[in-house]
C-alpha cells in the first residue's frame, strides 16, 4: 500500500513524497528516467517500457533520442498514466562535470513540458541514482529544491509526486554528499534514505533540524523498513507543523521515543 507524506502551505501542498511502484501511479504523467536513445534498458526504464508495451517503444523512436537535461514527452499506452516524459539524467562522474545543474535541468525540463500541456499531476522517480551513480543524498535535495522552485511558474501542475527511496544498487555517496556536514556513517543505504526524508521536511518548513545527525542515526538503528521510515518521518513533519517551528527546530528525544515506539515497534538506543 503506498504511503504518503503531505507539508501543508501553497507550494506544499503541490509536493507529495511517495513509495510505491511508478508503473502504477493514476497521475497525468510519469517520468521516465531514460537514456540518450530512448528505447528501453534497465532499471525504471526498463520497468516502464515493459508496463506501457511495445507501443511506447515504437512512439519513442520517432522522437530521435534525447540529450542529457532535456525532456520529450509520449503517450503512456499501457500504464495508467496518460503520458510518459522521458528525461535523461547525467552520468555522475565525481561532481565537477556539471552534474548538479544537468540533473536540476530534468526536473525543469519535465515540469515545463507538463506545463505546456496542461497537465495536473506528475510523477519523478529518483533521476540518475541507479546505474548512473548519482549519490542519493544529493539527488534528493536537488529534486526538492528544484521542484520547489520551478512550481510557481508551473500553476497547471497542481500536484507533483516524488519517489524518494533509492534503487536497491544506487551508489553509496561521496565526498559532498553528506548534508550540512555531516560525517558519513556505516549502512549509508538506510541513512539516505531517513536524510532525504528530513531534508523533504527542512525544505518544506524552512527550517534547520538542529539534531539532525541524533535523528537519523535513532530512526537508523530502530528500523530499516522504508515504510517504518517514511511513517516516522511524517511524524516529525507533524511535530514541526503543530508546534510552528521555524528557523532551528530541536526533535525532542521523548517525541522520537514515542514516534519510533509507534510506527518501528521498538525503542531506538
Amino acid at each position: 500500500m503506498r504511503r504518503e507524506s503531505r507539508h501543508p502551505g501553497s507550494l506544499r501542498d503541490r509536493l507529495v513524497v511517495v513509495e510505491g511502484d511508478i508503473t502504477e501511479q493514476e497521475v497525468d504523467a510519469i517520468v521516465n528516467p531514460a537514456n540518450p536513445s530512448l528505447l528501453g534498458g534497465g532499471g525504471a526504464d526498463g520497468a516502464i517500457h515493459r508496463a506501457a508495451g511495445p507501443g511506447l517503444r515504437e512512439e519513442c523512436r520517432a522522437l530521435g533520442g534525447c540529450g542529457t537535461g532535456e525532456a520529450k514527452i509520449t503517450g503512456g499506452h499501457r500504464l495508467p498514466a496518460r503520458y510518459v516524459i522521458h528525461t535523461v539524467g547525467p552520468v555522475w562522474q565525481g561532481g565537477g562535470a556539471g552534474e548538479d545543474d544537468l540533473l536540476a535541468d530534468c526536473y525543469r525540463s519535465s515540469l515545463r513540458l507538463a506545463a505546456e500541456r496542461g497537465l495536473s499531476s506528475i510523477t519523478f522517480p529518483a533521476i540518475s541514482t541507479g546505474t548512473y551513480g548519482f549519490p542519493f543524498g544529493r539527488a534528493a535535495r536537488i529534486a526538492i529544491v528544484t521542484v520547489l522552485e520551478v512550481l510557481p511558474d508551473t500553476p497547471s501542475v497542481e500536484r507533483v509526486l516524488s519517489e524518494l527511496s533509492p534503487p536497491k544498487n544506487h551508489n553509496q555517496g561521496g565526498p559532498g554528499d553528506v548534508p550540512h556536514g555531516r560525517r558519513a556513517v556505516p549502512d549509508r543505504g538506510v541513512r539516505d534514505r531517513i536524510e532525504a526524508h528530513l531534508l523533504t521536511i527542512e525544505s518544506a518548513y524552512d527550517t534547520r533540524i538542529r539534531n539532525f545527525s541524533e535523528v537519523v542515526d535513532r530512526i537508523a538503528e530502530a528500523t530499516g523498513d522504508d515504510r517504518d521510515i517514511l511513517a516516522i518521518a511524517t511524524a516529525v513533519s507533524s511535530y514541526i507543523a503543530v508546534n510552528r517551528l521555524s528557523g532551528e527546530a530541536e526533535i525532542p528525544g521523548a517525541f522520537l521515543d514515542r514516534a519510533i515506539r509507534r510506527f518501528a515497534g521498538r525503542m531506538g538506543r
